[in-house]
């Protein structure tokens, strides 16, 4: 009995590994996800339905663009979501501007959904895939923390999850592009989605606590208790 208590007591306590807090951390994401989809979409839906089509293309592309100036104006770093949505608007309005069909636009994002995905799968076996710098935009985290074994195998595992993630979601509003009208596809296959991006999220948080806890960290969120 002696010594299991000294195996016990013997093994490392885990490091406390601060986290911002909820409030904090869900006004970063919220922020991240207004000014690089919610705010162009918003623009595009707002614009088109006042002005037209082109109008809203020009718009919604304008906000991204202007956005990342204004990032570095300020001497700060866009976000890759702001400059993947950005190099996103610019191809959609120049891709849709030359076949001149409005059908074109609404195909766009779900192709590039399909390359962003087969992306995520193809850098999944990478030491720092792609969706690494993404999930650092939204959690900054130690470079120790990052080079942990288990960290760095969790976010070559969530590389794999968000890649089939995407697919399914790209399939869905794919196919809601071909039964229904344009209008009506995005907002349904955005529904229909809605799902799967939840429980997508509930398993990356539930593996991000696990790896953590692996590399000997405890977290702790906004100077509170820790999360074990």
């Amino acid at each position: 009995m002696t010594d299991e208590h000294a195996d016990e007591s013997s093994q490392p306590e885990p490091e406390e590994l601060a986290m911002p807090s909820a409030k904090a951390l869900s006004g970063q994401v919220a922020r991240h996800l207004a000014e690089a989809v919610l705010a162009p979409l918003a623009i595009f839906y707002g614009v088109d339905a006042i002005f037209g089509l082109w109008p809203a293309l020009g718009a919604s592309a304008a906000w991204t663009l202007g956005a990342i100036t204004v990032y570095l104006l300020r001497g700060g770093r866009p976000s890759a979501l702001l400059v993947a949505s950005a190099g996103l608007a610019m191809l959609q309005l120049a891709i849709t501007a030359a076949a001149r069909e409005p059908k074109v636009f609404f195909l766009q994002p779900t192709i590039a959904t399909y390359i962003f995905g087969f992306v995520m799968l193809a850098t999944s076996w990478r030491s720092s895939p792609i969706i690494l710098r993404l999930a650092l935009d939204f959690v900054p985290l130690p470079e120790e923390v990052v080079g942990a074994r288990s960290v760095r195998r969790f976010f070559r595992g969530l590389s794999l999850l968000w890649g089939f993630v995407l697919l399914i979601n790209a399939s869905i509003t794919l196919l809601m592009l071909i039964t229904a009208s344009t209008r009506l596809a995005v907002p349904v296959a955005t529904a229909a989605s809605a799902p799967v991006f939840l429980l997508g999220l509930v398993l990356s948080y539930r593996g991000f606590k696990r790896a953590i806890h692996a590399a000997g960290y405890v977290l702790i969120w906004g100077g509170g208790e820790a999360i074990t």
